[in-house]
């Protein structure tokens, strides 16, 4: 194996089209610590239009997680504990600096990108949940913030439960307007304990968490997770 790359987790889901037996086609997903993902988060990035510049240098904080469908990358996603230089504080310096100042040990969800095909709710569930665990439990942060688009933002609130703290403003970095949302660690562990691991919970609960994993697999998880 690749040494800049680990295997997390691999799972089995459904397919979206039939096979010409009539049956469901099912779809292997596998879900990476990567050093690599930056690469792929840019050149998705570029096919969207927006021109990803690499604003910050302190890679011993980043981690990539990428998604690969049948062997091919589809997706990524990068978390980055606050060294004292977020990307969003750029254009959010003072609700950066509150929550520095409340002793927020803040983590910085970033640059996701996903192939418009990707539409599995137990892969999105996947790979936010492995997010939350390299955030909340193996980089012990209180906070997870994240920059998106002001169209984008109505799907982060339904489906992950962020909040709106910082309004509309001119992101340079990717040449679009953002928005800042925010989670705290005890919400997400509150919605994880009450919803994850329960797909037949979704027709009540709308959001991801029914289709995180079940609390109790998190500690199997965290054991795979090479992050220091």
């Amino acid at each position: 194996m690749d040494a800049e790359e680990q295997t997390i987790v691999e799972l089995a889901y459904p397919g979206e089209y039939l096979s010409r037996l009539g049956c469901a086609e099912t779809k292997t997903c596998k879900i990476r610590l990567s050093r690599k993902g930056q690469g792929l988060l840019a050149r998705m990035y570029a096919r969207k239009g927006y021109s990803m510049q690499a604003t910050l240098s302190h890679d011993c904080d980043l981690s990539s997680l990428v998604v690969q469908i049948d062997g091919q990358s589809q997706g990524a996603i990068s978390v980055r504990m606050d060294d004292g230089h977020l990307a969003a504080e750029e254009q959010y310096p003072e609700f950066i600096a509150e929550l520095r100042q409340r002793g927020a040990r803040i983590c910085e969800m970033g640059k996701l990108a996903m192939d418009p095909g990707v539409r599995s709710k137990h892969v999105l569930g996947a790979i936010f949940h492995i997010a939350w665990i390299v955030a909340f439990r193996a980089r012990r942060a209180t906070d997870i913030v994240i920059e998106v688009n002001p169209r984008h933002a109505p799907f982060y609130r339904r489906m992950l439960c962020f909040d709106q703290i910082g309004p509309e403003r001119m992101c340079e970095r990717v040449g679009a307007p953002a928005v800042l949302l925010h989670i705290g660690a005890d919400k997400g562990r509150r919605l994880i304990d009450q919803f994850g691991g329960q797909p037949k919970l979704a027709s009540v609960e709308r959001s991801f968490y029914p289709y995180f994993f079940h609390p109790d697999d998190e500690e199997g998880l965290l054991r795979r997770l090479s992050v220091r």
